[in-house]
């Protein structure tokens, strides 16, 4: 299983307004798809999708909060999102890494057969530790990104 659970998506609208949010996910390579599930939602449409829509730009956070702060670190992966309806073959393949990350999909309601995504491909962000190397931790989390996937990468770049 990753070791992220959540990421936490940032976009912005057209003219600048940010809007955070948690989202599930799963990795391919350098790309990340974030489903718009069937779990209950404020506002339609959503708020992240419209924002994409008007500026594709995003960030990615992803971290790891411990009681030692000595051991805390993030990493901010950027990239840029679109929507995205993927064809049969790579819904089916998206939809077994949900299942096998999130077993709470097993509930047919939450993810369903004609589910959008948020595509997003990202490169290289920025990173901070409170000790050791920063990069050293923006690889560590490239590499733990993938791990729980059968196939595919995970470099970033």
């Amino acid at each position: 299983m990753n070791v992220w659970p959540v990421a936490r998506l940032a976009t912005t609208s057209e003219i600048g307004i940010p809007h955070v949010v948690p989202i599930v996910f799963v990795v391919e390579a350098t790309v990340l798809y974030s489903p718009i599930d069937g779990k209950l939602k404020r506002g339609t449409p959503l708020k992240r999708l419209s924002n994409v829509v008007e500026n594709s730009r995003v960030s990615l956070l992803l971290d790891d909060y411990l009681d030692d702060w000595q051991r805390l670190w993030w990493v901010r992966l950027d990239g840029k999102a679109k929507v995205y309806v993927p064809d049969a073959i790579k819904a089916s393949d998206i939809e077994k890494q949900l299942l096998q990350k999130y077993p709470q999909y097993e509930d047919r309601t939450l993810l369903p057969h004609d589910i959008q995504y948020l595509r997003i491909a990202w490169h290289q962000g920025a990173a901070w530790a409170q000790s050791g190397d920063p990069e050293d931790m923006i690889q560590r989390a490239i590499k733990l990104l993938g791990k729980g996937r059968r196939g595919g990468s995970s470099q970033g770049g």
